[in-house]
């Protein structure tokens, strides 16, 4: 016989209540949240909802038996989870600061403090036990990076679940990754679990086909790169901002980028990215993205080149004649 949850047929008169918010309980199934957490919650929820305002989290740590590390850390997993807020924030080593409680149910209840809670080892541990899933994946990323996790990796692998909130397995797929990419540093791959955790990646099939638009940009920027004779310097923000444009937004061929690139330095006698980008602006208002493009716009207009590559001086024309085009008038 399997237990139920029935209605109540009469109230309780001498038991009180208060009220505590639906993601609260749905945190409990979570193997994230330590029932060390929850109390510390519950018990200043349930103070605050008494008027006893001016409650210290030594206060809160004494009255629950734990320690004022777990009464910190337990404050910025609700704070991540979009429960609470906290401000006047100095340190994590600082138990000093107030607390704001949210009782409506964030879009996305992802972390929200740009620091991330310290983790006791024995907590860490005693995690790894109840959760042979997550002891399995510590196994697995050892094999990865080729070594004996130190302390301070395992804190910080452990915070990939804990605080940026990634499943298991999208962690594997990411490590795995840039392991493959010859990064093997735990602080470099918080960063990018930091990126991943922004842009919604919470499954394998999301990280994959992330992996997969990735590696294609990679490429088509390093081909770029070759192209534009850049070799001993890195790209910078904005250069890759262009081609990442160039790419996706404008499906400008290679082709069209070396020939965009000639005809700039044929112009300014010199590499110029933006000047690059207004020339194949031009092309793409005029659907030319490819050099087949370049002898369909020539046949549209009865002017079909007969050159056996491609019209190179109607390419020219309709560059320029959208890049030195006079604003027009009001």
């Amino acid at each position: 016989m399997s237990a139920m949850i029935i209605a109540a047929s009469s109230p309780c008169p001498e038991i009180g209540s208060f009220r505590v918010p639906e993601r609260v309980a749905d945190l409990l199934v979570e193997a994230s949240c330590p029932a060390s957490y929850l109390a510390v919650y519950l018990y200043a929820l349930r103070q605050y909802q008494a008027g006893n305002l001016n409650l210290s989290n030594e206060h809160i740590a004494a009255s629950l038996h734990v320690s004022l590390i777990d009464v910190v850390n337990a404050f910025m997993f609700f704070s991540s989870k979009g429960l609470l807020k906290i401000h006047r924030f100095t340190s994590v080593d600082d138990g000093d600061f107030d607390i704001e409680f949210c009782f409506k149910n964030p879009e996305s209840p992802k972390h929200a403090l740009p620091f991330r809670p310290t983790y006791k080892s024995s907590e860490i541990s005693r995690h790894l036990h109840e959760n042979p899933r997550m002891s399995q994946m510590y196994k697995m990323v050892g094999r990865m990076l080729g070594k004996t996790l130190s302390s301070a990796d395992t804190e910080l692998l452990y915070s990939f679940h804990d605080y940026y909130a990634m499943p298991i397995e999208v962690i594997l797929v990411l490590i795995e990754y840039y392991v493959g990419k010859g990064k093997r540093s735990m602080k470099y791959m918080e960063k990018e679990v930091g990126k991943w955790t922004s842009a919604g990646i919470d499954t394998v099939q999301k990280a994959k086909a992330y992996i997969e638009k990735r590696e294609a940009f990679l490429s088509y920027a390093g081909q770029v790169r070759t192209i534009l004779g850049i070799h001993e310097r890195h790209l910078s923000t904005r250069e890759l901002t262009y081609i990442n444009k160039w790419q996706n937004e404008l499906s400008m061929s290679l082709d069209m980028v070396r020939k965009a690139f000639e005809l700039t330095v044929d112009q300014t006698g010199r590499l110029s990215f933006a000047y690059m980008n207004k020339i194949m602006e031009s092309w793409a208002a005029d659907n030319i993205r490819k050099q087949e493009d370049i002898k369909r716009d020539t046949k549209a207009k009865g002017k079909e080149s007969k050159k056996s590559r491609y019209d190179f001086d109607a390419l020219q024309r309709l560059a320029f004649e959208h890049v030195n085009r006079p604003a027009k008038k009001e």
